[in-house]
């Protein structure tokens, strides 16, 4: 029996051109396969680098368990992204990426959203202490938690149009840069494993700004990897949106002090 010399699966005989579990070109120069899976040479494919079986942890829950999965999962993407999105299968359903996903950004939302509330409360009762009635020290409260309860009620919703939405751009630019290898399935399994970051958002006051360059970050390694394209592309791709959102705010900061010096010299 021969091995795919990526993710070490057992392969059909004959062999297809792409491995069946991780889309791998069997057919690729210098990864000839062999009996047991390693590579001619003696050093299996990606040496130094740990593989996975049987692709991601959390693709095999219902073997190990949902809680296993999740803080296995979450582990490996952290801590060993590469070897992590090198063995992540390209293809085999969005369901359960786009459920972990979902988890692990939620719980980083609700964490955010807390200490949020609290934040408000707070400096919305010491704000004002010692004047104005009951109402204006209740008012920051109230706000505060009628959107905590929101966050929490359709915090689910939001992540995972999120994430449909940032793959979708993503993989719109990976097109425009050539790099779009893979389908918009890779991209959007990229994207929900790159959530893992979020659970950084649990740590008070500088968690949600970590989380964020770190999901940034992680997305970067995950695209070259699933779509088997240079960090440059991959970088490019990815921070092609932040650059023209950045490029609109200038503009229309621009724009708003333009109007507001033309309002005045009209009013003078």
């Amino acid at each position: 029996m021969i091995h795919c010399p990526r993710c070490q699966q057992p392969l059909p005989e004959p062999a297809p051109r792409f491995c069946p579990h991780c889309s791998h070109d069997l057919q690729a120069v210098g990864e000839p396969m062999v009996p047991g899976g390693p590579a001619v040479g003696g050093a299996p494919p990606y040496a130094g680098l740990p593989p996975t079986p049987g692709g991601p942890p959390w693709e095999r829950r219902q073997q190990i368990g949902l809680a296993a999965a999740l803080v296995e999962t979450t582990q490996q993407v952290l801590g060993a992204p590469t070897a992590f999105f090198r063995g992540m299968p390209v293809i085999g359903g969005i369901g359960g990426p786009l459920l972990y996903g979902v988890i692990v950004g939620y719980v980083g939302l609700v964490a955010s959203a807390v200490y949020s509330f609290v934040l408000r409360s707070t400096m919305g009762a010491s704000w004002n202490f010692g004047r104005g009635g009951e109402l204006d020290r209740i008012m920051p409260m109230m706000s505060s938690g009628l959107g905590l309860v929101g966050q929490v009620v359709f915090g689910p919703l939001a992540v995972a149009i999120g994430l449909f939405i940032f793959s979708a751009i993503t993989h719109l630019c990976l097109m425009l840069v050539g790099g779009a290898t893979r389908g918009f399935e890779a991209t959007l399994r990229v994207a929900a494993y790159s959530e893992a970051a979020m659970v950084i958002r649990i740590v008070p006051i500088c968690g949600d700004v970590v989380a964020v360059v770190y999901y940034v970050i992680l997305a970067i390694i995950g695209i070259a990897e699933a779509h088997r394209i240079s960090t440059a592309k991959s970088a490019a791709a990815v921070l092609l949106p932040v650059f023209l959102a950045c490029c609109c705010c200038v503009a229309g900061i621009i724009m708003a002090v333009g109007g507001v010096a033309s309002l005045m010299n009209q009013v003078r």
